[in-house]
């Protein structure tokens, strides 16, 4: 998965639709003949970098004449002090681009860090880690886009591109057979199925209907064990439910193909990220020099 300038257009022209407004009633009184000027966005925490295009396109979008010079691509690691971006443009500028900019790069590069850790656990196993559709409405390409610079795979994009069954399906159908019935007949050919299972019952019903993919929902690890004694190849297994960094290291060992992850995406801790014009300013420098010299 890549972006491209005409996909993320529409997210960088809504938040300076919300952050400028008619008009910036500070900076705008404050730039005279709005001189040209150079700053930097640069990283005062550790982790992966992700969102660069979109900084990168809130600057142009405000100032088409901006120049814009990038040492890194997402993806890179940074630390304190490290340069993301480079801008020459006009005074203004900086003024109206630089909370909806920061804002791109410290939760995308929250996204890529946190998947990279998730992912750096469990290297030594073969599952393969994907996220959900858990996270902030709207925003879901940019936060899939995040988990797979991070490192991790995406799970289903949203309800038309993956026939996933789950609960309250198979309450509505009436069970998993019936639901499988009426799928086979009218989905799409070219579509998997996956179901979610909560017990050994339902991983058997899903395995005597075919299904292709089977979702261990919430089970724990001895049943997980059972499961896939149960499934013994004849299906995908992907473990899902709560999963987080103290849990997900036992839930790889035990064989499952697909361990799918919300808190990639719901629960992240903002990277910290700056702008100055000009120079870094002193107060920074000296958390850089702190944080460096901590090892962070």
């Amino acid at each position: 998965m890549q972006l491209n300038r005409f996909m993320i257009r529409p997210y960088v022209e809504q938040a300076l639709r919300e952050e400028v407004g008619p008009g910036d009633t500070t900076g705008g009184f404050l730039v005279g003949d709005d001189p040209i000027q150079t700053g930097q966005i640069y990283a005062k925490g550790s982790g992966i970098v992700c969102g660069l295009l979109l900084a990168d396109e809130t600057v142009k979008t405000i100032d088409p004449d901006a120049v814009i010079e990038q040492p890194l691509k997402d993806g890179d690691p940074i630390g304190p002090g490290t340069v993301l971006l480079k801008i020459t443009a006009k005074a203004s500028t900086f003024f109206m681009i630089e909370r909806c900019a920061l804002d791109w790069l410290q939760q995308m590069s929250a996204i890529a860090t946190k998947t990279r850790r998730y992912c750096d656990l469990v290297k030594h196993t073969k599952v393969r880690l994907t996220d959900t559709r858990k996270g902030w409405p709207g925003l879901r390409m940019l936060q899939k886009y995040a988990v797979r610079v991070g490192g991790a795979n995406n799970h289903i994009f949203s309800l038309h591109n993956c026939v996933l069954v789950k609960d309250n399906h198979i309450k509505i159908a009436g069970g998993i057979k019936p639901a499988m019935e009426i799928l086979r007949a009218r989905a799409q050919h070219t579509f998997k199925i996956e179901v979610e299972c909560e017990s050994l019952e339902m991983v058997q019903e899903a395995l005597d209907c075919g299904v292709e993919v089977i979702m261990f929902d919430n089970m724990d690890l001895d049943d997980m064990r059972r499961a896939l004694t149960l499934v013994n190849g004849r299906a995908i297994t992907e473990a899902s439910g709560g999963i987080n960094e103290t849990t997900i290291v036992a839930i790889a060992e035990t064989g499952v193909d697909v361990i799918s992850i919300g808190d990639l995406t719901h629960s992240i801790r903002a990277i910290d990220i700056s702008l100055d014009v000009k120079d870094i300013k002193p107060s920074a420098q000296r958390d850089i020099a702190r944080l460096r010299a901590a090892g962070d």
